[in-house]
């Protein structure tokens, strides 16, 4: 059981450094273009970074309280 909480956690920590930081700290064109693709095209490349940012960090903190969690239930 504890191994599925840890394999959570790790696809949440893949999520944070794919979205989290090529999107939001480097500004990966690719991934601004399909989070603008998916939002509103009209949106500019800062703001898509922020929402980047802000989903890839709170994705990021479940992923550690998965980790903590499945490290506690093995």
């Amino acid at each position: 059981m504890a191994m599925g909480y840890l394999l959570g956690g790790m696809a949440c920590i893949l999520y944070f450094l794919g979205v989290g930081i090529l999107g939001g700290i480097k500004k990966s064109p690719g991934v601004l273009k399909l989070v603008k693709m998916k939002l509103g095209k009209s949106m500019s490349d800062e703001k898509a970074a922020k929402i980047c940012l802000i989903f890839g960090s709170i994705i990021g903190a479940v992923g550690v309280f998965l980790f903590i969690l499945g490290a506690l239930k093995g």
